[in-house]
């Protein structure tokens, strides 16, 4: 008789995906991540390191080659450009990355085709750039981009600039080594030449009295810029951002338009966004 109790696991299966722990988004960050090392997959041995079937593998790859993500090839995919690397690997399918996924996938629904759009660093505004980089509806029209994204960040503007259909914006600056964010007087003098529809803003801390934080206060002036130059903010947090401050103050919550948050969100923060007319997205 075979023993229910769990083994434990060996160094070998470490990182390997469970069967039925990832959803779509969590698949194709991972197959992105392979192609990275491998330039090559196929069909049958991504079949076996997700443990899906092969017929759901297919119908990944080809919605991939949609979003100009990678190339189909006879039997499997290749890599469009090694860039989607930067900044990224192996993500683990935690609370953190399924929450985050969340929001990205509520955010880019508020986008429009043809508009101008903004983002700080960060990982959900990195998600969040993803999804809205690659939605099938975003097409150039008339010579016109279907979607214009003014990047302070260099990770999120390889995520973009790889898109024919989209037009991608960096701000000049001095790049920061951990958050890619691009900073100081030149990034600042360039963004005020610019105008947004909506500002995406990512953020450490989200605290009732100190607004939204980042650790850096030169990435804070470059946001706050882009925020002055937007007519929609939209704050993305998870539930954990709450109450924690940083040490450089973005914006007070009042001045965001819309707050998508993944977890619980207590009751004085839903009256604050009440008072201030924030719309709130829970996801």
């Amino acid at each position: 008789m075979r023993d229910s109790r769990s083994t434990p696991t060996s160094a070998s299966d470490e990182g390997r995906v469970q069967p039925g722990s990832r959803g779509r988004s969590a698949r194709w960050d991972h197959v992105l991540a392979l192609l990275t090392t491998t330039k090559r997959l196929s069909v049958a041995e991504v079949a076996e390191e997700l443990e899906v079937s092969e017929s759901t593998v297919r119908r990944d790859f080809m919605e991939m080659e949609r979003a100009q993500l990678a190339r189909r090839t006879h039997g499997g995919i290749v890599a469009v450009d090694v860039a989607y690397g930067l900044a990224t690997g192996p993500r683990s399918a935690d609370e953190g990355s399924a929450q985050r996924e969340r929001i990205a996938n509520r955010a880019a629904s508020l986008i429009e085709p043809g508009q101008i759009i903004g983002f700080n660093g960060g990982r959900s505004t990195t998600s969040t750039a993803r999804r809205a980089v690659s939605r099938p509806d975003i097409d150039a029209k008339d010579g016109k981009p279907g979607l214009t994204v003014v990047c302070a960040a260099l990770n999120i503007a390889t995520e973009a600039v790889l898109r024919p259909s989209v037009r991608t914006v960096v701000l000049g600056g001095v790049a920061e080594p951990y958050s890619f964010e691009l900073t100081g007087p030149l990034a600042v003098a360039t963004m005020r030449d610019l105008w947004l529809d909506t500002m995406f803003v990512g953020t450490i801390g989200l605290d009732l009295g100190a607004g939204l934080t980042c650790h850096s206060d030169s990435e804070a002036g470059v946001t706050r810029t882009m925020i002055g130059h937007s007519r929609r903010v939209v704050g993305l947090a998870t539930a954990d951002k709450i109450g924690v401050r940083a040490l450089a103050g973005i914006c007070p919550v009042s001045v965001l338009t819309d707050l998508v948050i993944a977890g619980e969100v207590p009751d004085d923060l839903r009256e604050h966004l009440r008072q201030n007319t924030v719309r709130l997205h829970e996801v």
